[in-house]
């Protein structure tokens, strides 16, 4: 057996429940400790794995970042079940730096992925060095970019194993991280891991153990951000809120803001000149007046003074 090993899930579950990791003080006497406690043929198994997992990152071109290693996080360390391993596609000296943990729904208000953009100078008045999410489709994915196009560092944390790009629609996410010296890529799932739905909620806990603070953009009642907010909560982090009237989706975002998370607004990180507002605002009181409205409409969208941000809300700029 060896410490790679110890990232199968079936040994992971023993390692969590032992304790080991947090009162050992090497790889060598984790698993020392873990070897008299599993059967032989857990442990013949093991070893087979971890041949197969180095034969993936080798692949891969992927490196491995144990929690005795010291690019590991420290906060992460400090959680109640780290992961013994962090498999790292990119420059893992980026694990070093200081993070904000961003979440969100994956059906956003097109307000709340307008305001995403701003996500980077509300992680820089908290003076912390880039972003964490989970490359999922919506709130992840706008903030990541928007962050990769300011040059500021970038962790995805994936639920998969590292070989697998899921969602399939964030394949030009995927790209523009592996492609970035500030973007890093990493997951406690080995090479060959399956797409589990438990995954996923699992990650949340690294997101946040990674980070100091959580910004929560966007959340129904019942949403896997919500999720994330519960791991934050259990780690001690500060939880941010983004809350906003043109919103159509954030009662649970709501509900940590009445239970005591800081509700923030970005409006003193927006550019004066810009204003959001519907449609339904400059709509006609007469029939009469609506081609009128329609022309100025179109002229104004035409020539940029208006951007269309999706289902009705439009954003111009004076």
């Amino acid at each position: 057996m060896d410490f790679l090993s110890l990232s199968s899930p079936s040994l992971y579950k023993i390692l969590a429940r032992s304790g080991f990791l947090s009162v050992s003080s090497s790889k060598e006497e984790v698993i020392e400790k873990m070897e008299k406690i599993l059967p032989k043929d857990i442990k013949e198994r093991a070893e087979l794995d971890s041949k197969t997992y180095s034969s993936g990152l080798e692949k891969l071109g992927a490196e491995v970042v144990s929690y005795f290693d010291e690019e590991y996080p420290p906060l992460l360390r400090e959680i109640y079940d780290p992961p013994p391993n962090l498999f790292c596609l990119g420059d893992t000296s980026l694990l070093s730096k200081s993070y904000l943990a961003v979440v969100g729904t994956r059906k956003a208000s097109p307000i709340t992925l307008y305001y995403s953009k701003l996500i980077p100078k509300f992680s820089s008045s908290l003076d912390m060095d880039g972003i964490v999410s989970g490359l999922a489709l919506g709130v992840d994915a706008s903030a990541m970019f928007q962050a990769l196009e300011e040059g500021i560092p970038v962790l995805g944390v994936m639920g998969t194993g590292p070989e697998k790009e899921y969602p399939y629609e964030n394949k030009d996410l995927y790209r523009k991280m592996k492609s970035s010296s500030l973007g890093l890529i990493l997951t406690e799932y080995p090479p060959g891991f399956e797409v589990r739905k438990y995954a996923f909620p699992k990650r949340n806990r690294i997101i946040t153990g990674i980070c100091s603070s959580l910004l929560l953009m966007e959340a129904p009642s019942k949403s896997g951000a919500l999720s994330s907010a519960s791991s934050a909560i259990s780690q001690n982090r500060d939880i941010y809120v983004f809350d906003h009237p043109l919103q159509m989706n954030n009662q649970g975002g709501k509900r940590l803001i009445s239970e005591g998370a800081y509700s923030v607004s970005f409006d003193k990180y927006q550019n004066i000149e810009e204003k959001i507002f519907h449609l339904e605002e400059i709509l006609p009181s007469n029939f009469e007046e609506l081609p009128g409205m329609l022309a100025r409409l179109g002229k104004s969208r035409l020539n940029g003074n208006w951007i269309d941000l999706g289902n009705g809300f439009l954003r111009s700029v004076l």
